[in-house]
């Protein structure tokens, strides 16, 4: 019989599999496409969501709902996304948080409105997410937000 793990156990292990399916799931989702496997993305996305629920800051928080969006879009449930997306950037709009936030949740935006079929949203987002990328002035910012970005699909 298992011993019941400890608070500070507890917290270590929601820890662990927050980071650990948070960053599965992102890796998955830049993989080459033919690679990719949504459905094993958004339950990595999931499980990350539901253990920074745990243990996450206000911002762990906030980052698991762009990856939720991201995975959900990927599957194509444009609806439950867009309820991903809006979360994160009400977060965005009520706090002051790094220049790349504001360019992810723009990319995935468009992703959603892509999956959703809003053509002149899609197209309007996407430009916007373009030039953000492309005015990052940090390097490794810009790689990050590039690993996604080349995933969005352009108009």
């Amino acid at each position: 019989m298992f011993a019941t793990p400890s608070d500070e156990e507890l917290a270590r292990f929601h820890r662990y599999f927050a980071v650990e399916s948070n960053n599965h799931a992102w890796l998955a989702s830049i993989a080459p496409a033919e690679e990719r496997d949504p459905l094993e993305i958004l339950q990595h996305a999931h499980i990350a969501a539901y253990h920074w629920s745990k243990v996450g800051t206000d911002i762990n928080e906030f980052r698991a709902n762009i990856l939720l969006a991201h995975a959900h879009a990927m599957c194509g449930h444009g609806q439950t996304a867009l309820v991903y997306v809006e979360r994160y950037r009400d977060y965005l709009s009520r706090h002051d948080v790094a220049g790349w936030e504001h360019g992810f949740s723009v990319m995935i935006h468009a992703q959603v409105a892509y999956v959703l079929g809003d053509h002149a949203q899609h197209v309007a987002l996407y430009d916007q997410a373009k030039a953000l990328v492309e005015s990052t002035e940090d390097a490794g910012d810009k790689e990050v937000l590039m690993m996604t970005f080349v995933n969005i699909p352009a108009p």
